[in-house]
């Protein structure tokens, strides 16, 4: 096992553009779960995010690096986000025990309600863990709600038992070998493990792992509100990559809806929504 090493022991990093109203609720909700520090990555946003940013990287909550380069290559590859994550276990190597990789749309939690760093001490002798992502769509709003996000969408897509499912990852940044994608990573020894201390190959299946949330969960709010879904779409053709073409006729116009059919009502994020508003109050 690793060295005890000085700095957090969890921390969160994630690549955005133009995600300033987004950023605050995404720090806060974070930093009640336990999350100590966040390594972002800046993929050339025009919106006010470093004044957004600036209170939590005064008192070094949050550093920012300046990231402005294709998000995708050619052949759709998610090149901008893997470089960051891969930088960032290597620049904060010895800032964090355990760095979780996410997007700004994505919420690590425990539905335990344990911090975070209370479930992961349980996981130390494994070099990385992975995290089943429920995927959240508009929820019935046209338009972008008043309120936060973990308390405007609620409906989910259903999760068959036997399901394989998307994962995101909480690595030991010592540990790591190199990063293969923003879900997955390799180690120098041995494999990441989900939640049930089930090895998990990150070379046979990049993204996705047999589904198993009570302890771990990540809520994936993909769409958010029809409007925003469509210009989400938009920014994806504004790439310019044969993928990001052909995203709305498939994933994206399907990713949207999966709240429509047989959905779940879970609203297993709503009781944090009080304390985040509070800390954003503060921060006002």
């Amino acid at each position: 096992m690793p060295a005890e090493r000085k700095g957090a022991y969890l921390a969160a990093s994630t690549i955005y553009r133009d995600d300033a109203e987004y950023l605050p609720e995404w720090i806060e909700f974070h930093r009640l779960v336990g999350v100590e520090r966040f390594f972002l990555y800046d993929n050339g946003s025009t919106d006010d995010h470093r004044d957004v940013l600036a209170p939590y990287a005064g008192e070094g909550t949050v550093t920012v690096h300046d990231w402005a380069r294709p998000f995708l290559s050619e052949d759709g590859r998610t090149i901008a986000s893997t470089a960051a994550f891969e930088h960032c276990v290597g620049a904060h190597r010895e800032d964090a025990r355990w760095i979780a990789f996410l997007d700004v749309d994505e919420f690590l939690f425990s539905p335990t309600g344990a911090p975070l760093p209370e479930v992961l001490r349980e996981y130390e002798q494994f070099p990385g863990v992975v995290v089943n992502r429920a995927e959240f769509g508009p929820s019935g709003h046209a338009t972008k709600p008043p309120g936060l996000v973990i308390e405007s969408y609620v409906q989910r897509r259903r999760v068959r038992p036997d399901e394989e499912i998307s994962h995101k990852s909480i690595v030991d940044p010592s540990r790591v070998q190199r990063c293969l994608g923003p879900h997955s990573f390799v180690y120098h020894d041995g494999l990441s493990v989900n939640e049930d201390r089930r090895p998990i190959d990150m070379a046979r299946s990049l993204s996705r792992s047999p589904v198993t949330w009570s302890r771990l969960r990540a809520h994936h709010y993909w769409s958010r509100s029809e409007e925003e879904r469509r210009r989400k779409i938009e920014r994806w053709q504004e790439i310019g990559s044969s993928r990001a073409l052909r995203r709305p006729a498939r994933a994206l116009q399907r990713e949207p809806v999966a709240d429509a059919i047989h959905p779940v009502t879970d609203d297993s994020l709503t009781e944090y929504a009080p304390a985040v508003r509070e800390a954003l109050a503060r921060r006002a």
